[in-house]
């Protein structure tokens, strides 16, 4: 994520990258940005402007994403924020 809005203190997806139970990597793209970023968070995030100038649009990947978790069990840190960003929700059972 990278910051955007006054300060970079609001969050909106930069890189979305999904792995399956094997490891194997089903998505691993970097996202257009929305809106003007005002934090890159770069010693975090490792994203530069570069990066995302050209990534794909974000209702593209919200719809990727969206079809890729419907029905799977999700693990991982902080999903509840990773979820939110790309304003999706996922059961909690």
């Amino acid at each position: 994520m990278v910051g955007v809005g006054k300060g970079g203190k609001e969050n909106m997806v930069a890189r979305v990258s999904l792995v399956n139970e094997f490891g194997n990597v089903l998505v691993d793209c970097y996202v257009k940005p929305q809106h003007p970023v005002s934090d890159y968070r770069t010693d975090i995030s490792g994203i530069r402007p570069e990066l995302i100038e050209h990534g794909v649009e974000f209702p593209a990947i919200r719809e990727l994403v969206r079809k890729i978790i419907y029905g799977r069990i999700l693990v991982g840190h902080s999903l509840h924020k990773d979820l939110s960003v790309l304003k999706l929700r996922h059961p909690k059972k």
